[in-house]
């Protein structure tokens, strides 16, 4: 019996949930065929899945085909939830990959595409949706090859049109099966008008099958025919070595080709073992997925989900890499140090748990209430310690700033946003004090806008969105020098601090550097930590627009004390009084932070995407190819970019995706620093 983990991959609107229920239901996990559109989906079966009728969560659907055990990880198609389809194509065997047979290839499917690529991850295609009136499965299985490579080869065709499809054609058997009866589909007779375009496709099947495998060439190069064992083994060794991508007919909602589907899964992708064998033989494994556990049999697992329910807590999804792992057993989290028993153990399909006593090598099972445990830790055996390289989530792309609406709620919105972080690793918060926002940041404005519906409807917290407020910071263009002299006489014991600074710039150095260079004790030692003090607390807010400053070097050179009353507040206050000053005179601008970006995008959106860089101050620092794609290498300023994977999406047809991450601090045009300054003050006023 082989354990297979198949990750379900396709672009939103794919078909991708309803495929799975139909898989599910074949295979008996399910009773009653679910419907996304009706809200009865055994696996989009959170609120937010069900109102917006697409994925949002990875679910598992565990069933059995032909005595094989198989974890289906059905993961969300849009970039919004991307960080789900990270997670479990990390942790998959393989991949069953879909596209809508309807026009158009989709970016989601580009970016899928070149992720399966990166992790050598052997794949399956399903070609969905057949029963659509603008259906093409010719032109959509062309369109394929031409935009990944010419690797894809169908194993079944369909029988029929849109709304007339009944069935599909084995070409390994060269056989057509109707599909009025699902469960039992009945052999029938190939129609004339297919059998020319079908031959045509087996040809290229065998062929393939043949080029996968030695032996098998050299019998088609003599006898220029295979049998089908010949050819299903062709197929799978091709698929495995990543040369081939097998094609399947089918519709999830008319329960049509989904045996051929499940045969295939576990005849022609590899099974968790043949998968390790595979990792294990290449140099550098991806993302550290086989450690050296694998040469033996201890225990050692990844937590690829982790669910949250206020209800009955925490649940960590988990795939055994090696071993076996029993209830009550004690593991080990490397991560925390921790070791936990957990009491039970369950198998999955969607949020039905049924308990089992064992989870064996390949298997993937959930684990109640392990209170240290977070996606992306490793949980292994207490006498063989081993640890993963974590999961590698995609950084955020748009923050906002969240506004309460009620008084005296930001602890219970700490407590919520930290709960939903543990389910998903793709979503940050933090409080910046500097501009008092509460920064809310995640994959795309979906994304975020689910977070604020759950707020509402899971902690009663009703928020807003906001822009952020953009972390401006300033500097000096020329060296100055200036003295602060702090001077007070009250009648008794006064204050006495004076001493001269020199300040250079420094560079992009956030930290500011100071050192002393006071001879003849001028200044007692004990003093200068006072001048240093005071010049920081001076950093914190310039003279600009009020924003902290960075990029200077000071320099503490002279000075004068009195015996009597000098202390460290007068010397700390004329620190920060010649800091000042001598502020005025280096020329001091304003800096805004600037981001470096990679976009990526249709070659048809190329014109849109440059001249909407530079509209947005951009610079573009160069391209190239990437498939049918273009990327974008550019600079642009954080305050232009904060609703730009919004608005990218928007230009693009929903097909453009990019990265970001902070690159340099860089001087703002005199123009908008006015325009920035005048906001300040009145935001000051206020």
């Amino acid at each position: 019996m082989g354990v297979y983990t198949i990750g379900m991959i396709a672009h939103s609107g794919a078909g991708k949930t309803s495929l799975a229920e139909a898989i599910l239901h074949r295979a008996g996990a399910v009773k009653r065929l679910g419907s996304v559109d009706a809200g009865t989906s055994a696996l989009d079966y959170e609120p937010d899945e069900k109102e917006r009728k697409s994925s949002t969560h990875s679910a598992v659907g565990h069933f059995t085909w032909r005595d094989h055990s198989v974890d289906l990880i059905d993961v969300p198609g849009s970039m919004n939830f991307v960080g789900a389809t990270v997670a479990a194509v990390r942790v998959a065997d393989g991949a069953l990959m879909m596209a809508s047979a309807e026009p158009g290839i989709q970016g989601e499917s580009e970016f899928l595409w070149e992720f399966l690529e990166r992790r050598g991850t052997p794949r399956l295609m399903v070609i969905c949706k057949l029963d659509r009136e603008q259906a093409n499965f010719d032109a959509r299985l062309a369109a394929l090859n031409e935009a990944f490579g010419n690797r894809f080869v169908p194993v079944t065709v369909p029988l029929g049109h849109g709304e007339h499809l009944q069935g599909v054609v084995d070409l390994i058997e060269m056989k057509a099966y109707d599909y009025a009866n699902a469960d039992k589909p009945k052999v029938v007779d190939l129609p004339a008008d297919l059998r020319g375009r079908a031959e045509e496709y087996r040809y290229r099947l065998v062929e393939s099958a043949a080029e996968a495998d030695d032996e098998l060439l050299e019998k088609y190069l003599e006898s220029e025919s295979l049998e089908p064992d010949e050819i299903e083994r062709g197929l799978r060794a091709g698929t495995s070595a990543g040369g081939l991508v097998p094609v399947f007919a089918a519709s999830g909602t008319r329960n049509i080709g989904i045996d051929r589907i499940l045969d295939a899964l576990v005849n022609l992708l590899p099974d968790a073992d043949a998968r390790r064998a595979q990792l294990r033989g290449l140099e550098e494994a991806p993302d550290g997925y086989v450690p050296d556990s694998f040469e033996n049999d201890d225990f050692a697992a990844l937590v690829f989900s982790t669910k949250v329910d206020q209800y009955s807590g925490k649940l960590s999804i988990v795939k055994v890499m090696s071993g076996e792992l029993h209830a009550a057993d004690e593991i080990h989290n490397p991560a925390t140090g921790d070791s936990e028993r957990p009491a039970h153990i369950y198998r999955l399909v969607g949020k039905e748990q049924t308990e089992v006593k064992v989870l064996q090598a390949g298997e993937v099972g959930a684990l109640p209430k392990l209170a240290a445990t977070r996606t992306g830790h490793t949980l292994c055996a207490t006498n063989h310690k081993v640890e993963f390289a974590p999961i590698a989530f995609p950084e955020p792309v748009l923050t906002y700033a969240l506004q309460l609406s009620g008084k005296g709620e930001e602890e219970k919105l700490g407590t919520a946003l930290r709960r939903m972080m543990e389910e998903d690793p793709t979503l940050s918060f933090k409080h910046n004090a500097e501009t008092g926002d509460t920064l809310v940041a995640g994959m795309g404005q979906i994304h975020l806008e689910m977070v604020k519906e759950r707020l509402k409807r899971e902690f009663n917290i009703t928020s807003r969105y906001e822009k952020p407020h953009v972390p401006y910071r300033e500097t000096i263009r020329v060296s100055a020098k200036a003295q602060g002299k702090y001077k007070k006489q009250t009648g008794g014991r006064g204050q006495y601090g004076d001493c001269w600074l020199e300040i250079k710039p420094n560079g992009q150095e956030e930290q500011m550097a100071f050192k002393s260079a006071i001879v003849g004790g001028v200044i007692p030692r004990n003093y200068i930590p006072a001048v240093e003090k005071g010049v920081a607390d001076a950093l914190s807010k310039g003279i600009v627009a009020g924003f902290p400053v960075i990029g200077i070097a000071v320099t503490v050179y002279d000075g004068s004390y009195h015996d009597v009353d000098s202390s460290e507040m007068a010397f700390k206050i004329a620190g920060s009084m010649a800091f000042k000053k001598a502020m005025e005179q280096a020329k001091p601008v304003l800096l805004e932070p600037v981001m470096k970006m990679e976009i990526i995008v249709p070659a048809d959106y190329m014109g849109d995407v440059m001249g909407d860089i530079n509209s947005r101050r951009g610079k573009v620092l160069g391209m190239d190819s990437r498939g049918r794609n273009q990327v974008v290498r550019a600079e642009v300023p954080m305050g232009e970019a904060l609703s730009y994977a919004t608005e990218l999406r928007s230009m693009t047809s929903g097909q453009g995706y990019f990265t970001q991450n902070f690159s340099h601090y860089d001087e703002v045009p005199l123009q908008l620093a006015g325009k920035v300054m005048k906001k300040r003050r009145e935001e000051q006023e206020a």
